[in-house]
């Protein structure tokens, strides 16, 4: 993905200084976020057939994650005021992914969960 998308680079603060291609290659803690996204999603695809399930495995595989990537992202400005705003947005994501999951398998005629 890098190799052909260099400006996501930008994105992860761990890969920044990642110049050549030779570099992303080489670099071991890239090939371990790889391996963890690859895993999350494996695990997410295998729970597609009980959807109750999956998405319980998203919420914990989500929520933390993205308010650790919050506290990171804004340190000394992570209060709980912020904490508590982050905690609302995520659930308010997850909620209307599953909302909108469930609105398209009811136009399909299908059920989801």
């Amino acid at each position: 993905m890098f190799e052909e998308n260099e400006e996501l680079l930008h994105l992860f603060e761990k890969f920044r200084e990642l110049r050549t291609k030779e570099a992303i290659v080489s670099f071991a803690e890239l090939a371990e976020h790889a391996t963890q996204v690859m895993h999350t999603l494996d695990e997410g695809i295998k729970g597609l057939a009980d959807m109750d399930s999956f998405f319980t495995y998203v919420r914990h595989k989500i929520k933390q994650p993205f308010l650790e990537a919050a506290k990171t992202t804004l340190g000394e400005r992570y209060t709980p005021n912020i904490e508590n705003i982050y905690k609302l947005t995520i659930r308010f994501i997850l909620e209307n992914l599953v909302k909108g999951y469930e609105e398209a398998g009811e136009e399909n005629g299908t059920t989801q969960t």
